[in-house]
């Protein structure tokens, strides 16, 4: 079990704090609204009504021995900021901050978090891959024009192996898992030697521009 802090219990850091929570680990959520606290006090190990940005209140409630901080205070920047820094006098790395425009993001990141984290940029990204390809059947963006995307096994595939198909070299991108849509099973260490099966979903790890010509050629 593993130990985190949630600052600002707004959509985006209730959801995570249940989402941990659920998970079976010991969550700390903190909160200038006593009703949001309250509103999410059996989602949580324990709810804190408080000023995040006080370095006083953090130690007070054992930040400073959490493996891991979301900070999440909606569109306040300057509360998200005064909150990483706090965190950071008290000697945390593991720091992941939402954050609401490509502006934030690069004044965040100079504080050295281990990631900022842009929900409406990630859901749009995916929403509009998979509107203007069908194949694609989820899409997780991983910067600078790379992503996984979960895709339908072309025809082309069919009946072959990875070894044979030596998609590295032929098309610059990588399965690093099939998923099996009728028994269910995930492998994440795909045999080379095993033939592809139209029930196989195969995540791929690659250039968008290589993944999309994949695709566009085998439609």
């Amino acid at each position: 079990m593993k130990r985190f802090l949630v600052i600002g219990l707004g959509h985006f850091g209730s959801w995570a704090a249940k989402a941990l929570y659920a998970k079976g680990h010991d969550v700390i959520a903190v909160d200038t609204s006593a009703e949001l606290v309250d509103r999410h006090a059996d989602d949580v190990t324990r709810g804190v009504v408080g000023d995040a940005t006080d370095p006083e209140l953090l130690k007070r409630i054992g930040a400073d021995s959490v493996d891991a901080v979301i900070v999440s205070t909606g569109e306040d920047l300057a509360a998200s900021i005064l909150a990483t820094l706090a965190l950071r006098d008290l000697g945390l790395s593991e720091i992941y901050v939402k954050v609401t425009s490509t502006a934030a993001a690069r004044a965040v990141e100079a504080l050295n978090v281990r990631a900022t984290v842009f929900p409406e940029r990630v859901a749009a990204e995916r929403l509009a891959q998979h509107i203007v390809s069908t194949a694609v059947l989820d899409y997780v963006p991983l910067g600078d024009g790379y992503s996984i995307q979960q895709i339908a096994i072309p025809d082309g595939w069919l009946g072959k192996s990875l070894r044979e198909l030596e998609l590295p070299r032929v098309h610059g991108i990588q399965i690093v898992a099939l998923l099996d849509m009728l028994t269910g099973t995930l492998n994440v260490v795909p045999d080379a030697d095993a033939p592809l099966k139209d029930s196989d979903v195969a995540i791929v790890a690659g250039p968008d521009d290589k993944i999309a010509e994949l695709l566009q050629r085998s439609s």
